[in-house]
């Protein structure tokens, strides 16, 4: 089994595993730049997190700074809304469903 299965089933796990890290260097990459945003960079911020998230909803909107694991174990839905400094630990899948606000 790779270390991406154990670590998605929440089995112990080897976070030096090479798909790993990275993963999480492209995590870290696309929330830099999503970060580095200004606030009249709307379309880029979505686009970005599009890019970042396993599955989104058409209208997503998130305030920096965001820090995640990988990103891509990340599932929301329409009309999701989470406020300044969200930290998401995705070693697990992560879904939030339609209409959600983390404030």
């Amino acid at each position: 089994m790779k270390e991406k299965e154990k670590m998605l089933k929440g089995l112990p796990y080897d976070p030096n595993d090479e798909e790993l890290v990275n993963g999480r260097l492209r995590a870290r990459k696309l929330t830099r730049l999503f970060n580095s945003t200004i606030e009249t960079e709307l379309d880029e911020r979505k686009k970005i997190l599009k890019e970042l998230f396993g599955s989104t909803g058409e209208n997503i909107y998130i305030e920096p700074n965001f820090k995640c694991d990988y990103g891509y174990n990340i599932h929301v839905g329409e009309g999701f809304y989470a406020n300044f400094d969200c930290i998401m630990l995705d070693v697990c899948e992560i879904k939030i469903g339609k209409n959600c606000f983390i404030a």
